[in-house]
């Protein structure tokens, strides 16, 4: 039987729970005999509430019991289950042997612990950004779902059914895992498929070359942003191509685009992290909080400090 201690934090995501919970139900239903038992466990005992306001009952505190997996599931502000006995909590529990999961935000926690120097965690396109600024850049990947070794991390949402399917292949059998998907009607994703790492656009489509580098090249220069002329100079095109191709594949301006993905990241930041406003605006490229307020009134609707707060009180 392999033992599971699944935490919840406060304010966990209650789609991701299920996508753990079910897929390990129905492999034990289509097993010979029940291979997976899991606890819920919340830091202090008492019963967390998911981001939608529910709230669920849980089988205890933390605890030295032995498992084979540990998952952790916070929330959009991690930063609440931090503390040292939490922290020295996980690293003990990978000392003990077990298999150190995470989803989403939970991996500035596992990167906080020390979990992260030698596999790095998926995280969720909206909240990379400020989970690299929190963790370092190489704590955090734009995988979909990771599994390898004594690791493993989901990017939240759907893709922690994918993650649940590694685990039961990798515990049980390729097959069952491939049992359990098709009983929930559900086709797995590849574990190396990349997420798009701006929030200005979740849905990419496919690009054009040209394009896909352009657009690589405003995502690495977000703090100093270059002139769209100096992008068509380093892909060794002309500049008014390099502007036909955006205008022809997103419907408006290079600039345009390239300021979206701008106050895409400064949104993510709003609300992903607890960063100053000032300096969000040095990090996504504006050289003034007011300059970066009026951008964001127009693209958004309100300025950034009235957008955090709003967020604050809906958590």
């Amino acid at each position: 039987m392999i033992r599971i201690s699944i935490v919840l934090g406060e304010g966990f995501p209650l789609l991701s729970l299920s996508l753990v919970t079910e897929p390990l139900r129905v492999a034990n239903r289509e097993s010979p005999t029940p291979l997976f038992d899991w606890r819920l466990l919340s830091v202090d005992g008492n019963a967390p509430r998911a981001s939608s306001g529910y709230g669920l009952a849980v089988d205890g505190p933390l605890d030295e019991a032995p498992c084979d997996v540990v998952l952790l599931l916070a929330s959009y502000t991690p930063e609440r289950m931090r503390s040292r006995a939490f922290l020295a909590w996980l690293r003990r529990r990978a000392r003990a042997g077990c298999l150190m999961g995470c989803v989403d935000t939970g991996a500035l926690l596992f990167a906080e612990a020390g979990l992260l120097t030698r596999r790095p965690a998926a995280a969720h396109p909206e909240a990379i950004a400020s989970l690299r600024e929190g963790a370092g850049p190489d704590a955090i990947t734009d995988k979909l779902f990771d599994l390898d070794g004594d690791r493993c991390s989901s990017a939240g949402c759907v893709v922690t059914l994918d993650m649940t399917l590694a685990l039961i292949a990798r515990y049980a059998d390729p097959r069952l895992a491939q049992r359990v998907a098709g009983v929930l009607l559900y086709r797995p994703v590849e574990a190396e498929e990349g997420l798009p790492r701006t929030g200005a656009d979740l849905t990419l489509p496919r690009m054009d070359r040209t394009l896909v580098r352009a657009v690589e090249m405003m995502q690495a220069n977000m703090e100093n942003p270059i002139s769209i002329a100096q992008i068509a100079r380093r892909l060794e095109i002309a500049d008014w191509h390099l502007r036909r191709l955006f205008q022809r594949q997103f419907g408006k301006s290079a600039q345009a685009y390239y300021l979206d993905l701008r106050l895409g990241q400064a949104r993510n930041l709003l609300r992903n992290s607890t960063e100053r406003v000032g300096t969000i605006a040095m990090i996504c490229g504006f050289p003034a909080t007011e300059s970066l307020s009026r951008a964001y009134k127009a693209q958004y609707g309100l300025p950034p400090s009235a957008d955090r707060e709003s967020r604050s009180g809906a958590g």
